[in-house]
């Protein structure tokens, strides 16, 4: 399929649909990780190290999240790939040492034990996931690198293979783990991880290989992408997915310092399994947008796309949290106990529009990279920080509620101001650009000459 073809709702959907693939069997692994934990020895302790183990490792790797977008929108030759791949190790060989230090130095319970505010029985069980978790970061950056570079190329079809491999070789660990049954779950799930997410890096690079041959072996043509003009693109991206990140320990010392903490803590990671499932086929969208955005036509296309997905996913997730189904989903399917079950329903119903929204998020967030306009993603997601920990610590003073539901109302909070940013930046962005003619200039121009554009 050629990208110069004209853009119809067809097209975006068989460029699209193997990205949504990737993401969610992405989102699939966290469920199946809660529900072997949930069936071993010691369920709540095991649910609540992951949780905090698992936030740390989000929060280190945060700075090469963005490798994705990078990877779809800069490489144009082999200066421009070469620089970024440079830029590349120079990250994961620090974040990689970062990790390290954290596991192995005091350093750890001062984040997890005295900043977090974890249980004592979860400090330990949690620092060894943590370490089990070092190939973490430096995996996915490289994985994220080369799926961009098969984006931007329209190769998106094989994209979902290098998350297969991720995903059988997990779940793989994870059977083992289970069927062993006298392992804790924490360190089966640390590991499974770890192993995964370096089988779906070795794959995405036997298929970008040829690619690079292909489109990135001949030298510049033109500008060549300097280390400022990467900065300037990357930076933003990277705070943005820091900040966005630093929600995760964040919401570990909110659970942690709220009414049934230890609950709290293994209830959440569930509910934010469940709701990745969701954000996940959401998220895949930016991509799309970056690779496939050219021109007002497009635009529209691409608009509409991304209100009818927002749509469906309203109705799926709204259907999801009224009817009977979370229930089963919580008791059958994540094997949680009937008592958590319980103190899950309250927080998916308060949760059940983020699909939706996230899509209309990653539709702006899309726009704004291809005008290259990044600076607003990191506003939007600092507003968004604000108002969780506005909304964190609020309901915890004012609000006799667990500290579950009170996350749960926090989180929807703060990603509707986000999304209200970024809609009127993306917005402005677009008419500045000629990509979205006003409304009042529309009615200025002729049907006929509107209807040819």
């Amino acid at each position: 399929m050629s990208l110069d073809t004209i853009l119809t709702p067809r097209r975006i959907f068989w460029f699209w649909l193997p990205l949504a693939t990737m993401w969610l069997m992405m989102a699939v692994e966290q469920p199946a990780i809660s529900a072997v934990m949930a069936r071993l020895p010691n369920p709540e302790i095991n649910l609540a190290a992951f949780g905090v183990t698992f936030a740390l490792a989000l929060l280190v790797e945060g700075p090469v999240i963005m490798l994705l977008t990078a990877g779809t929108a800069l490489p144009r030759d082999r200066q421009s790939y070469n620089q970024l791949l440079r830029f590349t190790h120079s990250m994961t060989i620090t974040l990689t040492a970062l990790h390290l230090l954290i596991g192995l130095t005091p350093l750890y319970e001062i984040l997890v034990r005295g900043l977090i505010g974890a249980p004592a029985e979860v400090v330990e069980l949690s620092r060894h996931g943590f370490l089990l978790m070092t190939p973490w970061t430096a995996s996915i950056a490289y994985r994220r690198l080369w799926q961009g570079v098969l984006i931007r190329f329209d190769r998106t079809r094989v994209v979902p293979i290098t998350i297969a491999a991720r995903l059988v070789v997990t779940t793989s660990t994870l059977a083992i783990g289970l069927l062993w049954g006298e392992i804790n779950g924490v360190y089966i799930a640390a590991t499974g991880l770890s192993i995964g997410v370096m089988a779906a890096a070795v794959v995405s690079y036997a298929f970008a290989r040829a690619t690079i041959r292909q489109h990135l072996s001949a030298d510049a043509d033109g500008k060549p992408l300097t280390i400022p003009d990467l900065l300037s693109f990357y930076v933003p991206l990277a705070l943005t997915s820091l900040i966005v990140l630093a929600n995760q320990p964040l919401f570990s010392t909110a659970l942690s310092r709220a009414p049934e903490p230890l609950f709290s803590l293994a209830v959440w990671p569930v509910i934010m399994s469940v709701l990745f499932l969701g954000r996940s086929t959401a998220m895949s969208y930016q991509e799309a947008v970056v690779a496939l955005l050219t021109d007002s036509q497009t635009y529209r296309q691409l608009r509409r796309f991304a209100w009818t997905l927002a749509a469906i996913l309203g109705v799926i997730f709204g259907l999801f949290a009224v009817t009977p189904l979370a229930h089963g989903w919580y008791s059958v399917v994540s094997g949680l106990p009937s008592h958590l079950v319980e103190f899950a329903i309250v927080p998916t119903l308060l949760i059940a529009p983020l699909p939706a929204v996230a899509t209309l998020i990653s539709w702006q967030r899309g726009v704004l990279v291809h005008l290259r306009r990044t600076q607003y993603i990191t506003h939007s997601v600092a507003i968004s920080l604000g108002l969780l920990v506005l909304m964190l610590t609020l309901g915890s003073w004012l609000l006799p509620l667990p500290g579950v539901t009170i996350a749960a109302l926090a989180l929807t909070t703060s990603v509707l101001g986000e999304w209200i940013y970024l809609w009127q930046r993306s917005r402005s962005a677009a008419q500045q650009s000629g990509y979205l003619i006003p409304a009042a200039s529309q009615r200025a121009i002729p049907v006929g000459v509107r209807n040819a554009e």
